[in-house]
């Protein structure tokens, strides 16, 4: 158990925060581009070590969560940020701990915050663990911060996902912003304006 607490303390809630804050940040102002906080995530134990630095990065007991059928991993965000967990449509931040079927992903997306017309940043954010982030489909962005278009290879459940979100067609400027992250640290993020060609 002092193990496991040691362990657990080890990422460093200011300097280890603000690296994983910057690696986020770079991630949305540059949808596709892969960021590492593998240095980071490393200092939790177990499979959810990435969704952990992520929270413990932005939660506070002002936030509220939603973690989708994983209590562990609900109550290890609480006890470490005393962050409270809320309804998927009243949390600011949403955890999936797995790749979801494709029916239950779509209504998690239909029923998060999109924010609305006066505020549209007041959407939620959905962090999901896959079990990798690059793969062998070749996704296309569109939208702003990237110039042009940018190609990149992801697993199949990424691209499926995105698409999954622009079939809602939600309408501008309102939305879901995507961070997708896997066990190795690696992060690529889609914001709500982004589109997947």
């Amino acid at each position: 158990m002092a193990e496991e607490i040691r362990s657990v303390y080890q990422f460093d809630f200011v300097h280890d925060a603000q690296k994983v804050f910057r690696e986020l940040l770079s991630a949305m102002a540059n949808p596709g581009q892969i960021r590492e906080i593998k240095k980071q995530a490393e200092k939790f134990t177990g499979d959810y070590a990435a969704l952990l630095a992520l929270g413990c990065t932005l939660l506070d007991n002002e936030e509220k969560m939603y973690v989708e059928k994983n209590p562990g991993l609900s109550s290890e965000l609480h006890n470490l940020t005393l962050c409270k967990e809320a309804d998927l449509d009243q949390a600011d931040y949403v955890f999936l701990s797995s790749e979801m079927n494709y029916g239950s992903m779509e209504q998690i997306l239909k029923n998060v915050r999109h924010g609305t017309y006066a505020d549209p940043q007041e959407s939620a954010t959905i962090f999901l663990l896959c079990g990798q982030v690059e793969g062998e489909e070749t996704m296309t962005l569109k939208g702003p911060g990237v110039k042009g278009e940018r190609k990149l290879p992801v697993c199949p459940y990424i691209k499926k996902v995105i698409r999954l979100r622009n079939n809602l067609e939600i309408e501008y400027p309102l939305g879901v912003d995507l961070v997708f992250a896997d066990r190795s640290g690696n992060l690529i993020g889609v914001p709500r304006l982004i589109k997947l060609d």
